[in-house]
């Protein structure tokens, strides 16, 4: 296994998207991969929700995930062999990577099986971060947590953005999250940031608790019957017109994550 060796790569951006379940952090980070990948920039989305839900939203199947590979490693050791020919990252990206026409698409999958696997598991991991480093911007989708982005995606991030909704309850899981990255070895220096996802009436109130628990508000987006509408009948998320009210809340919040650069 040979170290990374393109120091000539631009430095990386890694949002790792998170939020309790149903709050809409699929859809947000599909948004995001839509603009970005629209503006030309180099762009690596990485769907590490089991459900495979961000492969769906960005009109992709779940056709090569990292389980898989961690599967067939696991079952048939001539595949390791690969790694002793290639960089980690070059497998990784030969064997599970996605070209979706303007970024690539990693698929976790499922995860672990019984038994400890904890070399192969750290050896992957080192594939996807030196991969990552081939890309302007890494959109991580989390699960509903945030343990798992150092257990089997990557070591650093650059922002921690966390989706609520319009509830008390969300905003309580967000400062939960926020405060488990910080005490449970996401490594820095990172910053953190608040999405209240589907805000109507009321919303200022819900901005002032936010502020009052010391999170810092990136934006809000408003309900959008264009997304219940293609969730619906299953149309992939990456499809939502330019002028669609989500799209138009997560450009300005994108703007502000730039600033912040």
């Amino acid at each position: 296994m040979r170290s990374p060796s393109d120091s000539s790569q631009p430095s990386r951006q890694v949002f790792a998207i998170t939020g309790k379940g149903g709050v809409g952090k699929t859809t947000f980070t599909a948004i995001l991969a839509k603009i970005l990948s629209a503006e030309g920039v180099n762009l690596l989305a990485v769907d590490a929700d089991p459900p495979v839900s961000l492969t769906y939203a960005l009109g992709a199947q779940p056709v090569k995930t990292v389980g898989d590979m961690r599967s067939r490693l696991i079952e048939d050791p001539a595949e390791k062999k690969k790694f002793d020919e290639k960089h980690t990252r070059d497998v990784v990206k030969e064997e599970v990577l996605i070209d979706l026409k303007g970024m690539g698409l990693l698929v976790l999958g499922r995860a672990e099986g019984p038994g400890c696997y904890c070399g192969l598991n750290q050896l992957l991991k080192f594939g996807i971060e030196s991969l990552t480093e081939q890309y302007e911007i890494t959109l991580i989708d989390c699960e509903a947590g945030i343990e798992q982005i150092n257990r089997r995606v990557i070591d650093s991030i650059s922002r921690l953005v966390m989706i609520s909704d319009a509830t008390l309850k969300g905003l309580q899981t967000a400062a939960y999250l926020r405060d488990i990255a910080s005490k449970h070895g996401v490594a820095g220096p990172y910053e953190t940031g608040l999405v209240i996802n589907r805000a109507g009436e009321g919303v200022e109130a819900l901005m002032q608790k936010a502020h009052e628990m010391g999170l810092h508000v990136l934006g809000v987006v408003p309900p959008d019957p264009n997304v219940a509408e293609y969730d619906r009948v299953g149309k992939p998320t990456i499809g939502l017109p330019d002028d669609s009210p989500s799209v138009l809340a997560v450009r300005e919040i994108l703007k502000g994550l730039r600033r912040a650069d």
